[in-house]
């Protein structure tokens, strides 16, 4: 967008020294480069990286801050992350609250055309709980949310970037009913999560989030809370724990101990759990992990 022109002004490029002016061109080549490779898109988290590749294709480069193994909530930005937002033509977070660095990071960077995207902002919110996409609904709203952010950076591209999200949209469309047909069996039914990162997937395909066993991120569980969950698992006969690959399975697996429970790792964040590349990847998996556990335990 700002490339340097060497050709304005012979009489001070004589002037220059042989090794600036070999910089100069280094420079100039690696932005033009990098202005070749399509839209600089940086997002907080796998999911975003995912719905964004699906929308931007080849126009754009992408980059997470989290690879899928961190915790977004407890997350601390490192200086490689100051870079690519200084670098970054759309930044996109979840918001909610998830990624209460991100504010800062942005400052740090400096970046004063940035444009900015909440992709939460249109979706249907549960005790502002973050973890939106979850729910296949709001995904698609997030789509949305992101793919006008791309027109707002990148106008000249705007029907690729409408044409390719309404094309993934019906995809996730087609896995909701996939979804929900192969999860009939469990609906009406109970389990107990390790922290609130299934709220949104449960309710949508009618299952019960009876008890949270760490519902602030990062404090750990009182021994009162945890003998509540243990009586209410006992008395309802609940017998999945869900948890996520991020959290310490010690909590998780003495609850299960104490309730005869089976302790199902899925995942909210793609990339976290082998074959979970894409967030249709993820869900895919965290249903067959889901249907897998009723077969560790005989039905009483």
């Amino acid at each position: 967008m700002y490339p340097l022109n060497f050709g304005r002004n012979k009489k001070v490029l004589k002037t220059i020294p042989l090794v600036v002016l070999s910089l100069l061109l280094t420079l100039n080549l690696s932005f033009a480069q990098e202005r070749r490779d399509g839209l600089n898109v940086v997002v907080t988290i796998p999911v975003l990286a995912d719905f964004a590749r699906n929308i931007g294709g080849d126009l754009i480069s992408i980059k997470s801050i989290i690879t899928g193994l961190e915790n977004p909530h407890t997350y601390e930005p490192r200086v490689s992350d100051v870079k690519a937002i200084a670098g970054a033509d759309l930044f996109v977070r979840v918001g909610l609250g998830l990624e209460t660095w991100a504010d800062k990071l942005v400052r740090n960077a400096g970046n004063s055309r940035l444009i900015q995207v909440s992709a939460s902002r249109s979706c249907n919110i549960i005790n502002n709980n973050p973890h939106v996409w979850m729910d296949i609904e709001n995904a698609g709203r997030m789509v949305i949310a992101i793919t006008e952010g791309m027109v707002r950076a990148d106008p000249s591209h705007a029907d690729d970037y409408r044409r390719n999200a309404g094309l993934y949209i019906k995809r996730l469309l087609r896995l909701d009913k996939k979804i929900r047909k192969d999860l009939s069996p469990l609906s009406g039914q109970a389990v107990v999560t390790a922290v609130p990162a299934f709220t949104y997937f449960l309710k949508r395909y009618g299952i019960e989030e009876a008890a949270t066993i760490i519902s602030v991120p990062g404090k750990e569980p009182s021994a009162r809370h945890l003998r509540r969950v243990i009586t209410l698992m006992r008395k309802r006969g609940i017998r999945i724990i869900l948890t996520v690959p991020q959290f310490s399975p010690g909590i998780p697996r003495l609850v299960a101990e104490e309730t005869g429970a089976t302790v199902v790792v899925a995942t909210q964040l793609p990339g976290s759990l082998p074959g979970t590349d894409t967030y249709i990847e993820m869900l895919q998996e965290d249903v067959r992990r889901i249907l897998k556990a009723p077969e560790k335990y005989p039905e009483q």
